[in-house]
């Protein structure tokens, strides 16, 4: 009796764990839900549609970074599109726009990271993060994948004179 209670507690151990790899892993992963257009030339605007963007969003883009100064970001609800970027709320959706960096023509992985805390700022990003750690509801939010990725096509620069 006392063995088959041991394994069964080691069975709900590995349910629990299972369980919360799952809900953590991929359940609140930022997503692209529409990009707009998917390609154009660089300094072209691209305007992405995102669930789950709760932090500091940086874009990467063949190497070169762009971080929350070189982005825009407002709320997919039309009624507050004109409040600030810094001001919104983290569960909301939004959408997110960057000027293609000037980079050679081809197809292209673009990742959106999503971070804890404004750029550079590793203590607003640990004490958020523990603040979250104490309060179990938003674990799918701190311990899951902090970015996501789509193809964008950059066409030949147009030049005009």
């Amino acid at each position: 009796m006392k063995c088959f209670v041991h394994r069964l507690k080691k069975m709900y151990r590995l349910i629990f764990v299972a369980c919360l790899s799952v809900t953590t892993s991929s359940s609140c992963a930022p997503r692209v839900v529409s990009v707009s257009p998917t390609e154009g030339s660089p300094g072209n605007v691209v305007s992405i549609s995102m669930e789950y963007l709760v932090g500091w969003p940086r874009v990467e883009i063949a190497g070169k970074v762009m971080d929350w100064p070189q982005l825009k970001l407002t709320a997919a609800d039309p009624q507050r599109s004109d409040i600030p970027g810094e001001e919104l709320v983290w569960i909301e959706d939004k959408f997110l726009q960057f000027k293609i960096p000037d980079i050679a023509p081809g197809e292209y992985v673009v990742t959106i990271h999503d971070d804890k805390g404004p750029p550079g700022d590793l203590v607003y990003s640990f004490l958020e993060t523990t603040a979250y750690v104490v309060f179990p509801p938003v674990w799918p939010f701190v311990f899951r994948s902090n970015q996501t990725q789509f193809k964008l096509r950059v066409l030949p620069k147009i030049n005009s004179e």
